[in-house]
C-alpha cells in the first residue's frame, strides 16, 4: 500500500484504496455477523442477532483502543483470542474422535471432487485474507532496528520468518479442527445440505452429546474468538 502511494499516480491511488475499503467491508460483514450469531448462542438467545451485532462494533473499537498503550499489548490480545479459538476447535476435535488414519490419508493425499471445489476456494478466501497479509506487514515495522547494520537486519528477517510460519501452522491446525468436526458430523448426512453458523453447535450436539461442556457452548465460544479477532484485524489494517 505505501509503495502504490509513493509510486502510482493520484487518480490510482484512489482507485485502489477504494477498491481496498470495499473488500475490507465485505470480509468485515461476514465476522461481525459470526460474532453476534455466537452471541446469540451463549447468551441463550437472549441476546437478538442485531445486539451481538451492536456489541461486536463496539468492543472492537475498544479492543484498538490497545494500541495507544502500545503494539505489544494489541498484539498480546490477538494471542489470547486466537489461543482461546484454538482450545475450543482442538476440544471439538477430540469430542468427535475422528479416524487419525483418514486424516493422515487426506493431509498427505488431498483429493477434491468436482462438487466440492466451491468449499475448497471458500477455505483458502478463509485462510489467505490480503488484509492480515498486510496488516502484518504494517507490524513488522513497529520493530526499531538499524537498517545500517546487516546483522541485526538479518536476525530480524530470520524471527520475522519463525513468527509466519508458526503462525500459519496455527492456522492450519485451526482450519483442520474445524474442517474435521465438520466432516465428521455431516458429511454424507441429510442435515449438510442445510447447515450454517447458527445450527451447526446444536446438530454438533445431538450427534456427539454434551461431554463436561456441552459442545454448542464450546462451538460459541470458538466462534467468538474467531470473529473478534478477524474483525479486529480487518478493522486494525483498515486505520494503517
Amino acid at each position: 500500500a505505501e509503495l502504490c502511494r509513493a509510486e502510482y499516480p493520484t487518480w490510482a491511488r484512489y482507485v485502489l484504496w477504494s477498491m481496498a475499503e470495499i473488500a475490507l467491508i465485505g470480509a468485515d460483514i461476514q465476522e461481525v455477523i459470526g460474532s453476534a450469531i455466537a452471541i446469540q448462542i451463549l447468551s441463550r438467545g437472549v441476546l437478538p442477532l442485531w445486539a451481538g451485532v451492536i456489541i461486536t462494533a463496539s468492543d472492537c473499537f475498544l479492543f484498538l483502543f490497545l494500541e495507544n498503550y502500545g503494539v505489544r499489548k494489541l498484539e498480546a490480545m490477538f494471542a489470547v483470542l486466537i489461543a482461546t479459538m484454538g482450545l475450543s476447535f482442538a476440544w471439538m476435535f477430540g469430542e468427535t474422535k475422528p479416524s487419525g488414519k483418514e486424516l493422515m490419508i487426506g493431509i498427505l493425499l488431498p483429493r477434491l471432487s468436482s462438487k466440492t471445489i466451491r468449499q475448497a476456494v471458500g477455505v483458502v478466501g478463509c485462510v489467505i485474507m490480503p488484509h492480515n497479509v498486510f496488516l502484518h506487514s504494517a507490524l513488522v515495522q513497529s520493530r526499531k532496528i538499524d537498517p545500517k547494520r546487516k546483522s541485526r537486519v538479518q536476525e530480524a528477517l530470520n524471527y520475522y520468518l519463525i513468527e509466519s510460519s508458526v503462525a500459519l501452522f496455527i492456522s492450519f491446525m485451526i482450519n483442520l479442527f474445524v474442517t474435521t468436526v465438520l466432516a465428521k458430523g455431516f458429511y454424507g448426512t441429510e442435515k449438510a445440505n442445510n447447515i450454517g453458523l447458527v445450527n451447526a453447535g446444536q446438530y454438533l450436539e445431538e450427534k456427539f452429546g454434551g461431554g463436561l461442556l456441552p459442545i454448542l457452548y464450546i462451538w460459541g465460544i470458538g466462534l467468538l474468538a474467531a470473529g473478534q479477532s478477524s474483525t479486529i484485524t480487518g478493522t486494525y489494517a483498515e486505520s494503517c
